[in-house]
């Protein structure tokens, strides 16, 4: 997020505008009030963020806090978002072309 926010601050950049995002994050709540406000800061940036996204819990998808162990039930997830990435990302070509 900080490097994000070095861009941000520095003025609007076009190589943010019209592209998508999509998010895994993971904490308590699965990271999910941080993807709240990263969505917001996309949008200031003119970045479209997908609906779906993978949320990992510290608590079932970490051995011991630190081991990276995730449920195989996040694949799911991970190829919803990626799904809609690659759709969002091809619709938002034309607009990326045009600013050429």
């Amino acid at each position: 997020m900080s490097r994000l926010a070095d861009y941000d601050a520095g003025g609007p950049r076009r190589e943010w505008n019209d592209k998508a995002a999509g998010f895994v994050s993971c904490g308590g709540a699965g990271g999910a009030r941080a993807v709240e406000q990263l969505r917001l800061v996309l949008a200031e940036v003119q970045m479209a963020t997908v609906r779906n996204q993978v949320l990992l819990s510290m608590f079932t998808d970490f051995e011991n806090f630190s081991v990276f162990k995730p449920d195989a039930r996040h694949e799911k997830s991970a190829n919803a978002v990626f799904d809609q990435i690659i759709a969002w990302g091809g619709a938002l070509k034309t607009l990326r072309e045009k600013q050429a």
